[in-house]
């Protein structure tokens, strides 16, 4: 009898733990990626967005992590706020400018995760990392050239500011990675909730239907196309590839993790060829080249880095 064929998942048990790193972050940059294009699409506002997309969030984790406690040490909680004013600010700044902008202001954020990772976790600054930072950001300069637009001021320095968070959240969540860094994640999702609901229940107070309208019910009213697509956003978008990048971070470097990552605004505009039909110029088709070059150097010559061994709860 000829032997059998090996599974796919014996070859990833066989990768190196770099290797398993950077599949898991992009798998996560893959889903990350169709956040622009749901955004556009859903008729909800920012908060309402936020909320619903973090209470499926939750319960996707809590699914798929089944934790037991939640700390509520400092780096918890440093993270986990971080990683609410991420998402939050990036779905508000969609609504107040251009995807492409959005997504482009926020993957500046290696260059604070250069200075960061050196500061918190001690993590030494090679030169290659400096120059695929720099390279990267070319790439999306390139990327979006044709793109960048003066609109929506707002919009653009909230992007600045989600990118900020990001950079801190992918720090505290490095440093988190003998613990279990979900909690960060949970914890973020249900503040978010918290803070985003009341905020629609304030919203609704001032509608003119009243808070019990059936278009209204308190802010929460969602239509049934509007309610998929924010499940699809909780579940497949933020959910399911936060954990998958917490999975990958036990053996990459904060900043080589959010590179690898970087390849969320070259899948992004895939999504909408797709979704609505619209042709990435040669602009994109170049930036997203040198992008994808960039983090295909880091991740091939970047030193390796002890795993940490996979949390338990318990």
């Amino acid at each position: 009898m000829p032997p059998a064929e090996p599974t796919p998942s014996s070859f990833f048990d066989k990768a190196s733990p770099r290797a398993q790193g950077v599949l898991y972050v992009l798998l996560a940059a893959t889903l990350w990626s169709t956040g622009g294009v749901f955004i556009k699409s859903v008729s909800l506002d920012a908060f309402q967005i936020s909320f619903w997309r973090s209470l499926f969030a939750a319960l996707t984790i809590v699914a798929i992590v089944k934790p037991r406690k939640i700390s509520l040490d400092s780096v918890t909680f440093f993270a986990s706020l971080a990683y609410a004013a991420t998402l939050v600010l990036f779905v508000v700044a969609n609504k107040l400018t251009t995807a492409a902008n959005a997504i482009l202001l926020q993957y500046t954020a290696p260059i604070y995760i250069l200075v960061l990772a050196h500061i918190i976790l001690h993590e030494r600054i090679t030169l290659l990392q400096v120059g695929t930072v720099a390279l990267c950001l070319v790439g999306m300069a390139i990327f979006f050239l044709d793109r960048i637009s003066p609109e929506g001021y707002l919009g653009n320095a909230l992007a600045v500011l989600s990118g900020v968070c990001f950079a801190f959240m992918t720090v505290f969540l490095r440093k988190q990675r003998e613990d279990n860094p979900a909690e960060s994640l949970l914890l973020g999702n249900l503040l978010i909730v918290f803070v985003t609901g009341g905020i629609v229940m304030w919203q609704a107070s001032e509608n003119p239907k009243g808070v019990l309208h059936p278009d209204v019910y308190f802010g929460f009213a969602v239509s049934t196309a509007d309610s998929i697509m924010v499940a699809f956003l909780g579940i497949f978008q933020i959910g399911i590839p936060y954990i998958l990048f917490t999975k990958g971070m036990r053996s990459l470097r904060a900043l080589d993790a959010s590179l690898v990552g970087m390849l969320e605004p070259v899948l992004n505009p895939l999504w909408v060829l797709f979704v609505i039909g619209e042709t990435p110029s040669l602009y994109a088709v170049f930036g997203g080249v040198v992008i994808i070059v960039a983090v295909l150097i880091q991740s091939l010559w970047s030193p390796q880095v002890k795993p940490t061994p996979t949390f338990t709860p318990d």
